[in-house]
């Protein structure tokens, strides 16, 4: 095995939890408000089931396959040159989800709180952070979700407690005034988030024990599910129809919240989100890394770190002009592309597993 280090359950569990919380938190509910208004606050509830799907897919191959990973077992059920090719196209899609990431992390630093500082900047400090935590191993990753994720969630839920005093909760009514078709469609645009859970199936090798991914699986985003439904009912009892026109309205209500008249906790928080956003990022990235060299049959992915950072940088640059461009990528594009990688990709291989029986190991 080219990682020699060991992930624990509580390591796991915030992990996944950040994989889609430290963008959808962000973003999700805009997104959700521009398709159902006032009931975008359902829309996480029925999006998360696209998260429990891709868990049940992805630990129910991992019991077949015990300490292999997707890139690994991919070959083993396909074939070599079909399992390679079905490889190379994972590696792709984790070298844009890695993209995206720097770019979001890019555009909201450069938009909201540093305008004047060139955009690459930000994506070259974020990919050189993650690039080092790669190098450290898996086990280093880790302990950065376990070290920074639940600050992350005692501060946000410490800023939504404070912006209650402004919040109307009669923007959250009538329920369902225009039915349930603009939820299932906001629904069906937001499946992506949940899905990106699917890089589980990099980490369920090194878990420390592998049976437990998918308990740890699916309370990870049951959990978050709950977070993102208090997210979007802050920001529409907040902000009401302005939610579905703002890009990153979360952050809408850091702008809000003073702590003692002086003291605001927007800064704290941003730092805090970015270390998030750095967790994410180095998973994606990590995924990358190891699947490459699992694909080349290298003894170590140290090598190909640096190259692929490169790659994610210059693509977080050449595939968008603006925010804009990713909203609309997001909503137009993506969920294609992820739903493909996701969910069809992974249920094929379990599909042809069990039908050239392949049975559990664990």
């Amino acid at each position: 095995m080219l990682e020699k280090g060991k992930i624990t359950s509580v390591a796991v569990f915030f992990s996944l939890m950040n994989v889609i919380g430290a963008t959808a938190v962000v973003a999700l509910p805009g997104t959700a408000a521009r398709f159902a208004g006032r009931d975008a606050w359902l829309v996480p509830i029925v999006s998360s089931i696209s998260g429990l799907v891709v868990i049940l897919l992805v630990t129910e191959l991992g019991r077949r396959f015990p300490g292999k990973t997707l890139i690994e077992y991919t070959q083993e059920i396909l074939g070599s040159w079909v399992g390679k090719v079905i490889g190379a196209l994972y590696m792709i899609f984790f070298i844009l989800i890695s993209s995206v990431i720097i770019r979001e992390f890019g555009e909201l630093f450069a938009t909201t709180l540093m305008p004047h500082t060139p955009i690459l900047i930000f994506h070259i400090s974020i990919v050189l952070l993650a690039a080092y935590s790669i190098r450290s191993g898996l086990e280093v990753i880790g302990r950065l979700s376990e070290l920074i994720l639940p600050w992350v969630i005692i501060l946000y839920v410490t800023v939504i407690l404070f912006s209650l005093q402004t919040a109307d909760f009669q923007r959250l009514l009538p329920v369902l005034e225009n039915g349930f078709s603009p939820v299932l469609l906001g629904s069906v645009v937001t499946f992506g988030w949940w899905g990106e859970v699917v890089v589980l199936a990099m980490l369920l090798p090194y878990l420390a024990v592998p049976r437990k991914g998918k308990t740890i699986g699916v309370w990870s985003v049951l959990l978050l599910s709950f977070i993102l439904i208090f997210d979007a009912v802050i920001n529409t009892a907040l902000f009401g129809p302005e939610a579905a026109r703002t890009v990153f309205p979360s952050f809408m209500i850091l702008s809000e919240v003073l702590v003692g008249g002086f003291l605001r906790i927007d800064a704290v928080f941003v730092i805090f989100w970015m270390s998030g956003i750095l967790v994410k990022l180095a998973i994606f990235y990590y995924a990358a890394v190891l699947g490459t060299a699992q694909l080349l049959n290298l003894s170590d992915y140290r090598p190909v770190v640096l190259p692929i950072g490169v790659i994610q940088t210059a693509f977080s640059i050449l595939l968008f002009k603006n925010s804009v461009e990713i909203d609309a990528l997001r909503i137009e594009a993506f969920p294609v592309s992820l739903y493909f990688f996701e969910w069809l990709l992974p249920l094929a291989l379990l599909l042809i597993a069990i039908i050239r029986g392949f049975k559990p190991r664990t």
